[in-house]
């Protein structure tokens, strides 16, 4: 069960300076709490632009969050075209008079959203494509096989045989975004694990370890860090690991 207080005290031991949280799955009390305690000087909130109806599920009350610290939001919106639109946010943000554009999303996950599952990789792909991202961060559910190689990812067939997915994080993407920790080992000199996962950052059943959460960023931003610290994560009540990246303008 999240706990929100931990979490806002894991969140916290990470922020300093200029930072930026997404964060996914995201219950509206939660957020309230947890943004109560950190007191980001930025906040969106996917759910405030797309309230769950009366008689939706408990599916539709999920969201995800965009805070900033150090800075401000300016400007937020879903993809309204997504099935989900509200487990979407696209923020401008904006550092000392400089903006920065950044993709928060999650992805659907069950057995029994089939389809659903590639047509919300579609709308998303289609917001991105031709659009200028500094930054997107994600709980994609994806890769099934994890690779430094591009060539040797492979994603889950939802009825598409794995290639909507891929329009974001495969060799086929439609953006100009790049893995942050693919860059992060390649640039360091180092391979890490060559096996799938190259880290793990969700395990699925308690027995099959998965790198289902991302940062991917743009070209001109140099990877100073990036680290999937899991067991603070799950300690702090997550059942996915946080994605922790320092990044600095090359």
């Amino acid at each position: 069960m999240c706990k929100p207080e931990s979490i806002a005290a894991f969140l916290r031991e990470h922020i300093s300076g200029y930072t930026i949280i997404n964060l996914q799955e995201l219950l509206a009390p939660v957020h309230t709490q947890i943004s109560s305690i950190l007191k980001p000087d930025g906040v969106a909130f996917s759910l405030n632009d797309r309230k769950p109806g009366k008689y939706e599920g408990a599916n539709r009350s999920m969201g995800v969050a965009t805070y900033v610290f150090g800075g401000r939001s300016i400007d937020h919106e879903l993809v309204t075209r997504a099935l989900f639109p509200e487990r979407t946010l696209c923020s401008t943000l904006q550092f000392e008079g400089r903006d920065i554009s950044v993709m928060n999303f999650q992805s659907l996950s069950g057995a029994d959203y089939k389809k659903a599952k590639s047509s919300q990789y579609t709308a998303l792909a289609d917001f991105m494509s031709g659009r200028y991202l500094d930054f997107f961060s994600c709980d994609a559910n994806e890769p099934r096989i994890d690779a430094l190689d591009e060539n040797e990812v492979k994603f889950f067939d939802h009825g598409d045989g794995g290639k909507s997915a891929g329009l974001l994080l495969g060799k086929n993407k439609v953006h100009q975004l790049s893995d942050a920790y693919k860059r992060y080992l390649n640039e360091k000199g180092s391979t890490g694990n060559l096996d799938s996962p190259l880290a793990v950052s969700h395990v699925i059943s308690k027995q099959q370890p998965r790198r289902f959460d991302h940062i991917y960023a743009a070209d001109k931003w140099t990877v100073d860090s990036l680290s999937y610290p899991y067991e603070a994560s799950i300690k702090a009540s997550s059942d996915h690991s946080a994605v922790i990246g320092e990044f600095s303008l090359g």
